[in-house]
């Protein structure tokens, strides 16, 4: 028993559940709490009842807080989206990806992959286990059929990963990495059997080399892992507008993964149990300067126009929750170096 603790004067007309959902808990929470700190004749039974000698509970915090607390998460201008162990779910995952290059479409490619995801939780961290049902080109131009089928292979030693992520939902490490290898190291031998052992196919393996033997930039720089591990989750308390956030960081599909800055802007809404997180990028001209210089020494001569730059990238996430689950996901980039030179990428992931 702990003196200094809050306590609750037990109405006897309510139940373990109707106590704790006026101050803003769950049973579970209550139960543990009080029982962890308080003399074991006075603990909440296994059928969450109470002994009948038992006249108070000890909470987290005082009544008044926890209520007050309790109606700040229940209004409009709050969202706590917190992560929490799920069993297993498919997603959906549509990528279309466009170059334009002075009007005509170079690049124009649309891929469907489907993942069997589920979520547990180890002592403090959330790891996440992805299986690759299937990944199927849907669309492609015909001269780049064959190079895409060819690069296809290399999704193989990511057909399973496990990911442990941050409180906040982002990427933190890959626990597979020693499968991933070995997944690699056969699938190599393999690729060796079918390539001509040119410089080209041989740059090709030593890059999977580097991929695979640590995964983890590898995923941290792939638009559709960073998407899917977004950091989310957190207590919001301003709602209905957009908001600025840190600047960060793009790798740019236009200068072949050169780091754009941006700056970021979020806005979080509720509907129900399903909260909107929507943010709007843009790249931040004033610190993009060394584009130019790639530009003017690179392309410019080719494209027969003046650098002309801009980057906007919009992405929406709906999220269960009480659940913590990702419901729905869209993001949409367009990058122009200049009026004839274009990138577009989509991504649209789904809870089927």
């Amino acid at each position: 028993m702990k003196s200094d603790l809050h306590k609750y004067q037990i109405d006897r007309s309510f139940s373990l559940q109707k106590i704790a959902e006026s101050l803003g808990l769950n049973a579970k929470q209550l139960k543990d709490f009080h029982n962890t700190n308080s003399l074991p004749h006075e603990w909440i039974k296994d059928d969450d009842t109470f002994p009948q000698w038992l006249e108070c509970l000890y909470i987290p915090d005082s009544e008044i807080n926890l209520i007050e607390k309790k109606k700040i998460r229940e209004s409009l201008d709050f969202v706590s989206l917190k992560q929490t162990s799920i069993d297993k779910s498919k997603y959906k995952i549509n990528q279309k990806i466009d170059l334009q290059i002075s009007g005509n479409s170079m690049i124009d490619s649309e891929t469907e992959i489907i993942w069997e995801v589920s979520k547990r939780k180890e002592e403090n961290s959330f790891y996440s286990d992805i299986k690759q049902v299937s990944h199927q080109v849907k669309y492609i131009k015909s001269i780049y059929r064959q190079f895409a089928e060819y690069m296809q292979k290399f999704n193989k030693p990511l057909e399973h990963l496990v990911i442990e992520m941050t409180d906040a939902g982002n990427i933190q490490s890959v626990a597979n990495q020693d499968e991933i290898w070995s997944n690699w190291v056969v699938l190599r031998k393999s690729l060796e059997t079918e390539t001509d052992n040119t410089i080209e196919e041989k740059k090709i393996l030593e890059g999977g080399d580097k991929d695979f033997q640590d995964t983890l930039p590898l995923i941290k720089n792939n638009i559709l892992y960073n998407l899917f591990f977004n950091d989310c989750y957190s207590d919001y308390n301003v709602t209905g507008k957009f908001v600025e956030q840190k600047k960060e960081q793009y790798n740019s599909q236009a200068f072949n993964n050169e780091k754009v800055n941006i700056t970021v802007k979020r806005k979080v809404e509720k509907e129900g149990d399903v909260a909107k997180i929507k943010f709007l990028c843009e790249s931040d001209s004033d610190h993009n300067k060394h584009l130019k210089e790639i530009y003017n020494s690179r392309l410019k001569e080719f494209l027969k126009e003046n650098y002309d730059y801009s980057l906007i990238w919009s992405i929406e996430y709906h999220f269960d929750i009480e659940k913590g689950m990702m419901l729905f996901c869209q993001s949409k980039i367009k990058e122009r170096t200049s009026s004839n030179y274009i990138h577009s990428m989509e991504h649209k992931i789904e809870l089927i």
